[in-house]
């Protein structure tokens, strides 16, 4: 998360700097969210076949690829290979995701979840400014290729790091794979109403995030005039807030339950949304990012297919223990086919009717996914989870 947040808070500018446009940001989004719900569901499955550690090992491996080619991409229609390679590696979210509810107890769930977010939005914090100086310095190019640099080499130890010190949660006898690959088949057919209804609440969650956030630093720069820097400035405030959330909202939704603490984090990100249209300096600007980051520090936004901490709990409360893998990537694959156009049509409306017009939009989706998860979510009793 380090090397990454060097570069992809600028990934826009960089974008339009290889000759792209707001339509061609929108286009590479799409793309990444085609290609992650293409892998979310057999990542899921063959997690729970052959065990987490070695979907994630291999997503490890495919990580090294993308920032080498962004590296030497001087067009933009050369980054698609980049986003495709890097979308692939997504196949492990799911076993991540099972692996950390698996060894965690039930009364601490959320908490876990919290404190793993925690760290890498820590992380966040650290490298987004790092990374704005440089692009102040060296211009966007070589400012982000630097970072693209980085994030290769940081790669390695990643790599050795989780090869040496994860553990395998899941005890799989090869005698039973095909069995369990079966019986994940049938519970995909028969899953239960609970988690349909997550599933919606997701896609729109999800679709109202992604109508707008790949325009977001696009439009603070060239709409209300905030330097790479400050963007920077306010991308480290707004990460820290959320990170002071993460184990608190944790610890609270262990006690109080998931559902109050989703709904606050939905709201909250929502607002922000909306919040964009409303700033006209660098005030207001860092004002709406610390409200949508409140808001992620909650823990219950959904953002491509990845979730906030308290979110994630909730699904893998819902979803039974032995298939939790192949749940979490139906769900990342539903939510990721049918948000998949969002960020061609937020480019779209940016382009063709107004900069404003996506965040409009995506204030009024993401407020209806929060009253359907209000009036329709039930959240599991605690004796049953």
């Amino acid at each position: 998360m380090f090397a990454m947040f060097l570069w992809r808070p600028f990934w826009g500018l960089y974008v339009l700097e290889l000759g792209g446009t707001k339509s061609s940001i929108g286009l590479l989004t799409t793309i990444q969210s085609l290609t992650t719900l293409m892998v979310q569901l057999p990542g899921g499955v063959i997690s729970d076949r052959l065990g987490r550690k070695r979907v994630i090992l291999v997503s490890s491996l495919l990580s090294v690829l993308p920032p080498i080619i962004y590296w030497y991409s001087s067009h933009w229609t050369m980054l698609i290979i980049g986003s495709i390679i890097a979308s692939s590696s997504a196949f492990a979210v799911p076993a991540m995701n099972a692996l950390i509810a698996d060894s965690l107890p039930k009364e601490n769930r959320a908490t876990g979840f919290g404190a793993y977010t925690m760290s890498w939005y820590l992380a966040i914090v650290v490298a987004m400014p790092l990374g704005g100086y440089v692009l102040e310095q060296t211009g966007v190019v070589q400012g982000t290729r630097w970072g693209l640099l980085v994030s290769a080499a940081l790669s390695i130890p990643v790599i050795l790091v989780r090869w040496r010190y994860i553990e395998e949660t899941v005890d799989v006898q090869p005698s039973d794979a095909h069995q369990k690959m079966r019986f994940s088949l049938s519970m995909f057919r028969e899953m239960s109403l609970g988690i349909w209804k997550l599933v919606l609440v997701s896609v729109l969650s999800s679709f109202s995030f992604q109508l707008f956030w790949s325009y977001v630093v696009v439009y603070s720069v060239e709409e209300v005039g905030l330097s790479m820097m400050q963007w920077s400035y306010v991308s480290m405030i707004a990460n820290f807030a959320a990170a002071c959330f993460m184990v608190p909202s944790g610890l609270m939704s262990d006690r109080v339950g998931r559902k109050r603490l989703i709904l606050m984090s939905q709201v909250a990100v929502s607002s922000a949304s909306l919040g964009y249209v409303l700033s006209s300096d660098f005030l207001g600007v860092a004002c709406t990012r610390i409200i949508g980051s409140v808001g992620e520090g909650l823990g219950g936004n959904v953002m491509g297919s990845l979730g906030g901490p308290v979110w994630q709990t909730l699904v893998t409360e819902v979803a039974p223990v032995d298939t939790r893998g192949s749940v979490l990537g139906l769900m990342g694959t539903l939510t990721g086919l049918l948000t998949a156009p969002a960020p061609i049509l937020g480019g779209y409306l940016y382009d063709v009717f107004s900069p404003q017009s996506p965040f409009i939009l995506s204030f009024a989706v993401g407020i209806l996914g929060s009253i359907i998860f209000l009036l329709w979510v039930k959240e599991p009793e605690r004796a049953d989870i």
